[in-house]
């Protein structure tokens, strides 16, 4: 489903360069303010001390700040005292970091390894929409594994916020999927007539009672209302699960670039590093999301592509709505602090993070076509980020059916946010008792695997 969609005023615009590797993410604040590019305008809630070092709490540090390359080079010069971990996990997205925070709890010493900073990635791009009955195309796998991620969430949010101290603003805030054609109504009233079949809570409105309820909506011809959807800020969810992972103990190396999985005899022991360093491990998780399909020392390439997405936030006085708004073109999510999420595209341009006039121009009609009032909004920040994508549009998770001590956590496409929780217990369990009956099947690697005969 591809999100899309006037020209606006860009003076006093600046920008903020987010640099990951060779690769950039763009983000722009369109204020004049001193806000910091993609933190909220209201101070948030202070942290309990989580600079973890050799397992002994250290001074209080934002798990999301820029390393120096002073403190980079320092830490790299110094001898580590630091047993060797159990587990490398490559990539500290929220999905790396959830699972590494359930196997430090089990008393895992576990090592991320990150190309940027935690969270930067698709984690930072998002708009936390958890939504399983908005996301699924229809009964099956993914919507068994997204709502047992949507019905983890509360106790999963609670407790991070209790141990980090970081809001995360979950919302029990329900979704309108609004339908501005013909077509597009009886798509979801099929989507509507399968989910009551199945047990779901929905209902159909028609114009006259979605107007009732929401009266800035124009044009539309009925809405899938979604009253169990909950909303999330995943860029403080992605800060409290870096928080929680140091303080667990967990070993966080930041700007640390993996380009080979080593093996020998089927089975992983380490990886090496984009400087040549090799790192030493009898288990490697892959969880680096778009950039899970450039790493090298698989048999075959991890089939995992980058899909930008570009996105911005407006701030609309008042907020249109309290719920998510959706439309075949367009999805918009209400912050806390004022502001109001407007995505995305859905574009085949590799690793090029590029905000492009048409991109922005597609979002924005289809945000005005939803909302009228919104065309007069200031434009607060733009940005992109890669998600990963599969053949099959489902995650990549388990064990690798080739390399022994190898896993796979990635291709969650668009949906990230809404399986961290369902994907780190999940993952937890196969890394601790060998166990993947948490784990749809038809999410498994083997299903990418080579035939014996060498045809695939």
């Amino acid at each position: 489903m591809v999100r899309m969609a006037p020209d606006v005023d860009v003076a006093e615009a600046h920008r903020d360069l987010d640099f990951q590797g060779e690769h950039i993410v763009s983000r722009h604040r369109l204020s004049s303010g001193s806000v910091e590019p993609g933190h909220p305008a209201r101070p948030p809630k202070p942290t309990a001390p989580i600079g973890v070092v050799g397992g002994a709490l250290g001074s209080v540090r934002d798990p999301l700040e820029r390393t120096t390359s002073e403190e980079m080079s320092r830490t790299r010069n110094q001898p580590d005292p630091t047993p060797s971990p159990d587990l490398l996990v490559i990539g500290a997205g929220v999905i790396g970091l959830a699972i590494a925070r359930e196997l430090l709890a089990a008393g895992r010493r576990v090592t991320l390894l990150e190309r940027s900073e935690p969270g930067r990635a698709a984690s930072w791009a998002a708009a936390g929409m958890l939504s399983p009955l908005g996301e699924a195309l229809e009964p099956g796998p993914f919507l068994r594994f997204a709502l047992e991620g949507l019905e983890a969430y509360p106790a999963f949010a609670a407790e991070l916020e209790d141990e980090t101290g970081i809001e995360v603003e979950l919302r029990h805030s329900g979704k309108l999927r609004v339908a501005l054609s013909h077509p597009e109504a009886e798509r979801l009233r099929a989507r509507h007539a399968w989910a009551v079949e199945h047990g779901h809570r929905t209902a159909w409105l028609e114009p006259d009672s979605l107007a009732e309820l929401e009266p800035g909506l124009t044009g539309a011809l009925g809405a899938l209302r979604l009253d169990e959807d909950l909303r999330i800020d995943n860029r403080q969810l992605a800060r409290a699960l870096a928080a929680s992972v140091e303080a667990r103990g967990g070993r966080l190396h930041r700007h640390t670039e993996v380009e080979e999985i080593l093996h020998a005899g089927g089975r992983v022991h380490g990886v090496r590093l984009a400087g040549g360093e090799r790192l030493e491990c009898p288990r490697v998780l892959l969880a680096a999301g778009a950039w899970c399909g450039r790493l090298s020392g698989r048999p075959d390439a991890v089939p995992v592509r980058p899909v930008r997405g570009q996105m911005l936030a407006l701030r609309p006085e008042p907020l249109p709505s309290p719920r998510v708004l959706e439309s075949e073109e367009v999805y918009l999510v209400p912050r806390d602090d004022g502001r109001l999420l407007v995505g995305a595209t859905e574009e085949e341009a590799g690793f090029d993070p590029s905000l492009t006039a048409v991109g922005v121009q597609r979002i924005l009609a289809g945000a005005i076509r939803l909302v009228p009032a919104l065309a007069g909004a200031p434009i607060d920040e733009l940005w992109t980020g890669f998600r990963p994508g599969t053949p099959d549009g489902f995650p990549i998770l388990g064990a690798d059916p080739e390399i022994e001590g190898l896993y796979l956590a990635t291709g969650h496409f668009r949906n990230g946010i809404l399986l961290t929780p369902a994907t780190a217990r999940a993952m937890a369990t196969l890394l601790e008792e060998g166990r993947a009956d948490s784990l749809p099947p038809e999410f498994a690697p083997t299903r990418f695997a080579r035939d014996p005969a060498g045809r695939g």
